[in-house]
């Protein structure tokens, strides 16, 4: 009998103070697929998806804390999306205009990393990890 993972996939959910700004931001900087809501609704969620991965956009207050804020002197995302090809991801937000907090970095812990900023100020941070 075959063997099948009980997981299927995971997300992270953002609070965003503006969910029209986030939805354009993920799909027009990052690259993410983002169905247009029908914004005369006011809706309150949407779902960021490329491949693999998904950010769900649930509108809110100012978040209270980033995760780099929660231990002092650790720079922590509040993301992490794994690639298999770093120099391909930079490209892509380079195209994009997409402004990159920090790398391609090769870490000491053996991945390469680049990290930016979402317009609520959510650490992504995307790796390539051998």
């Amino acid at each position: 009998m075959e063997q099948r993972s009980q997981y299927l996939d995971t997300a992270v959910v953002f609070i965003v103070t503006d969910l029209k700004r986030s939805v354009h931001w993920y799909r027009d900087r990052l690259g993410f697929e983002v169905p247009e809501p029908d914004w005369t609704t006011n809706p309150g969620f949407c779902i960021a998806q490329k491949e693999g991965a998904a950010v769900m956009l649930r509108l809110g207050g100012k978040p209270k804390a980033f995760n780099r804020d929660l231990v002092p002197g650790l720079d922590l995302w509040d993301a992490y999306f794994w690639v298999r090809d770093i120099e391909a991801e930079h490209r892509n937000l380079q195209a994009r205009s997409t402004d990159i907090h920090d790398g391609p970095r090769l870490q000491p812990h053996g991945c390469t990393e680049i990290r930016v900023l979402d317009p609520d100020g959510y650490m992504l941070g995307f790796g390539y990890c051998p």
